[in-house]
């Protein structure tokens, strides 16, 4: 009988990028608002006691990938996405989940001044306490990505003029989607090398600038970057965010791109012994 791992934002393109490095060695329940076969029923907001569910289904590990992106503000973050972590976190110990893996983030670190930083972080020490696994994905890519990653590629397909949040020297440090599912994998199975907190991207960076440009040639396109004063496009933002307008970028994320994790622990993954690829398209 093969194990069972429960996992939220099996949906989401990093969530199905870990499902599917998980699939051959266990047997997978959702969590997910979608009531599909083999699923639980769940989200952030829920206040259910998922407990009898998990035990029910078997379930021995828990990967924990989802996120709400919704709420840039710093109590509605606190209140959906650490709370309703909180929340999942505690039934699972309730129900007997011997391992617990949470997918956090490069910027979640002491010190974070976005609100998404610190909030992950919030979620680590939860997890830390509880024995379990965090694991701080760098930007993820792949042959068919979404997310950031997703983003950016589609709007070098479509603009001709990007704009670019100061100067576009800021670090991007990357990780293939296959690397981050084996480094998942490896933690759902016990392997001690990992450690209980391990950053996995590959150790060099690409400016930002650099990083459209290699995405703009790999689509045999042109593009003009237009550098923007980052505290302009940070006024703008939350202006526009006091309003109730609806964005795709949010003032949190330029917080979170200008102040990054000075000094990221990227020996981690050369001491557990994983493979990153470089990026290149």
């Amino acid at each position: 009988m093969r194990p069972v791992c429960a996992i939220t934002g099996a949906n989401g393109y990093v969530g199905s990028a870990i499902a599917r490095a998980l699939e051959p060695a266990f047997d997978l329940t959702p969590l997910s608002r979608r009531l599909e076969s083999g699923s639980i029923a769940w989200t952030l907001q829920s206040t259910r006691d998922l407990a009898p569910a998990l035990a029910i289904h078997n379930v021995k590990t828990l990967v924990h990938a989802a996120w709400d992106f919704s709420y840039p503000d710093a109590n509605e973050n606190e209140l959906i996405n650490v709370a309703g972590s909180e929340r999942l976190l505690c039934c699972a110990v309730n129900a007997g989940v011997e391992r617990i893996i949470f997918i956090s983030s490069i910027s979640a670190f002491e010190g974070a001044r976005s609100h998404y930083g610190d909030a992950k972080l919030q979620v680590e020490r939860l997890v830390l306490e509880m024995g379990g696994t965090v694991i701080r994905p760098g930007l993820v890519w792949g042959d068919s990505p979404g997310g950031m990653f997703g983003s950016l590629r589609k709007q070098v397909a479509s603009e001709k003029i990007i704009p670019l949040i100061g100067n576009g020297s800021a670090p991007q440090y990357l990780v293939h989607e296959e690397d981050l599912g084996a480094a998942v994998l490896r933690a759902a199975q016990g392997d001690p090398a990992l450690g209980p907190l391990l950053t996995v991207a590959h150790p060099q960076p690409w400016p930002f600038r650099d990083l459209l440009t290699a995405i703009a040639h790999a689509q045999g396109r042109k593009i003009t970057l237009l550098p923007v004063p980052w505290q302009l496009l940070y006024g703008g933002l939350r202006t526009a965010e006091a309003l109730g307008a609806k964005l795709s970028l949010s003032s949190d994320s330029v917080t979170s791109f200008i102040y990054q994790n000075p000094a990221p622990d990227l020996a981690s993954t050369e001491r557990s012994g994983l493979s990153v690829r470089p990026f290149m398209l």
